[in-house]
């Protein structure tokens, strides 16, 4: 992402991961309006001028194009669900999601070796499984039913 205006006028890399979520708190606080207490997202302008806020270094991501899924992205995993029963044009959301997808990113950039149901991986499937559900229901969701993958040996 790259923006230039004020407040943002010197060349920086921001390594934290952030969201399109995150863009309309920050026009409101470069504009000087305040960001209601409802709206997700977070203000970049705290990272841009090096304030070293607690940053959450995760993102949430909905998608719901060809299918209803969600995942969850941090500066090392990538995990992934879907609703098999639900159509991603007619249905915003599931009460039932299966797992899908599991990435070492550090190990693995490109996402060609899916790690789900891997006995090894099953701490990190399950702490990546609560801080999914966490965000699902931050944006509005109920808590779904998810199921978890079958784990091979």
């Amino acid at each position: 992402m790259v923006i230039r205006g004020p407040g943002f006028d010197r060349s920086k890399v921001i390594r934290e991961l952030v969201s399109l979520v995150d863009l309309p708190p920050t026009l409101l606080d470069v504009a000087g309006t305040p960001v209601p207490p409802t709206m997700q997202g977070c203000s970049l302008i705290p990272l841009v001028q090096e304030e070293n806020p607690r940053w959450q270094n995760e993102a949430f991501v909905q998608i719901s194009e060809y299918l209803v899924g969600r995942a969850i992205r941090t500066t090392r995993w990538k995990y992934c669900v879907f609703a098999p029963d639900k159509d991603g044009g007619r249905d915003p959301s599931s009460r039932r999601y299966v797992e899908r997808h599991l990435y070492d990113l550090a190990v693995d950039p490109y996402e060609l070796v899916n790690l789900i149901g891997r006995r090894e991986y099953r701490k990190v499937t399950e702490e990546l499984r609560e801080a999914l559900k966490r965000h699902m229901v931050a944006a509005g969701e109920k808590e779904p039913d998810s199921l978890e993958a079958r784990y091979y040996p």
